[in-house]
């Protein structure tokens, strides 16, 4: 089992994150963001300077988050006209607009994402499963379009000699660990498995990402993202915590008996930053060290 951490979970400035990643003992950072924009839609700057960062801070990436596929999946094109024509004109841009942009992740943001990783030696890229939209239930059927976006994503991975986590995320289609499997098989391709994050499988409604949840994403787990969460007593709303109610011992006894050889990376989603992830970071250590025992 490996160890790393989100770059821009202890700052937007790559080089600060590295630094102090490297201060905390680790070997490795997931890439994200950047400053104000996500690697690797970054300045040519960025795209010279973080490879250099990386190299001279002996510093390896285990995955790259450029946010694939985190946007809205058109629906069903509107039928008909609308009286006024400013409407209809308005709801047909939105569609448009949405159908062009599921375009650009799959003919530019992909591929420019696969080059970057192959540049710096990484063979794992975080994706998602499409924004289903606010109101749309997570059981509601799957659009068609986002598993055929997401098998046109693999097969590019496949001849890439990539693998694809699909992140599970309360705002998308494979939101809990059992809606997230049901996509992952459907697709069944060998470069597409499961970035497993509990504390947003907890958000999204899984009373018990462990070991419920767990249970049905087992035998996809490619990436794991650490993160709490619980219930706010005063609002009732589900939020991000450094102590929450995810059964993390469990958690991790499971991945070490089940032998999962990849990485577990820190992500607080938390303030202030760099004490969060610093503590995020032992508070991990120590559960792994409890398992292994």
């Amino acid at each position: 089992m490996l160890l790393s951490i989100v770059t821009d979970e202890i700052s937007a400035d790559l080089e600060t994150s590295v630094e102090l990643a490297k201060e905390w003992g680790l070997t490795a950072v997931e890439l994200r963001g950047i400053s104000d924009e996500r690697f690797p839609r970054v300045s040519e700057f960025w795209k010279t300077r973080v490879p250099e960062l990386l190299q001279k801070a002996d510093m390896k990436v285990s995955a790259i988050s450029s946010g694939l596929f985190k946007i809205p999946y058109p629906g069903l094109q509107p039928s008909g006209t609308r009286i006024l024509r400013w409407e209809d004109n308005l709801v047909y841009r939105k569609f448009k607009s949405a159908e062009a942009l599921v375009r650009d992740h799959l003919e530019n943001l992909l591929p420019m994402t696969f080059m970057a990783a192959k540049q710096l030696g990484v063979s794992t890229v975080v994706c998602f499963s499409f924004d289903r939209g606010e109101g749309v239930s997570s059981d509601a059927p799957v659009p068609q379009g986002v598993y055929d976006a997401l098998t046109e994503a693999a097969h590019q991975a496949e001849a890439e000699n990539i693998t694809l986590v699909m992140e599970v995320e309360h705002i998308c289609w494979g939101d809990t660990g059992k809606n997230a499997a049901r996509i992952v098989e459907k697709i069944g391709s060998p470069a597409l498995g499961i970035n497993w994050d509990p504390a947003n499988a907890y958000r999204a409604g899984e009373e018990y990402p462990f070991p419920e949840g767990y249970a049905a994403v087992r035998q996809m787990v490619r990436h794991v993202h650490f993160k709490d969460a619980r219930k706010n007593p005063f609002s009732g709303e589900k939020e991000f915590v450094f102590d929450g109610i995810i059964d993390w011992p469990g958690q991790i006894k499971a991945l070490v008996n089940d032998e999962y050889s990849g990485y577990i990376s820190v992500e607080t989603h938390a303030q202030p930053k760099v004490a969060m992830a610093r503590q995020s970071l032992a508070k991990l250590r120590n559960l792994i060290q409890e398992a292994q025992l």
